[in-house]
């Protein structure tokens, strides 16, 4: 007797595009409020419970919510802070919860987060915050008149 393939759980609801802009409105905001150095900002999209993780590059994992907060108050409070321009942002979820996979343009590195987001009650909140350096790419593409020879697009591998 052939095997049926597995049935899967039915959604409880579409995550639509409303819900997406959302979710990029909370990420968007979380950027806003580090290159505002604006710390309540911060704490306020981080959920207020439940398991969270933060990985700063090159730091070991943050678990607790002090934890995470406080280092994001340090980062803040740093004369040298960089700011981050994200861009390239790109979503996906489902009812409850969603992910946004975006490059942070620093002025000297670029970086690729992975930013997770539950909803709650009052809206999206930030539970895993994770960047890591990867090559630069050109933001604003150039043209030049002495070459015959397209440029190489490096985010493709062939």
């Amino acid at each position: 007797m052939p095997r049926r393939p597995p049935r899967l759980p039915p959604l409880l609801a579409e995550f639509d595009d409303e819900e997406r802009e959302s979710v990029l409105a909370a990420n968007r905001a979380f950027y806003r409020a580090f290159n505002d150095r604006d710390a309540t900002a911060m704490d306020v999209l981080w959920a207020p419970t439940g398991s969270l993780v933060c990985l700063h590059p090159g730091q070991a994992a943050l678990h607790e919510r002090s934890e995470i907060m406080a280092s994001w108050r340090a980062i803040m409070r740093h004369p040298e802070a960089p700011r981050v321009r994200c861009a390239e942002e790109w979503v996906v979820g489902r009812p409850g919860l969603a992910v946004v996979v975006c490059r942070e343009i620093l002025a000297d590195v670029q970086l690729m987060a992975t930013n997770s987001f539950i909803r709650l009650n009052d809206g999206w909140h930030i539970i895993g915050h994770h960047a890591g350096p990867v090559p630069s790419v050109e933001t604003q593409q150039t043209t030049s008149t002495t070459s015959s020879t397209p440029t190489r697009d490096r985010r493709r591998l062939h």
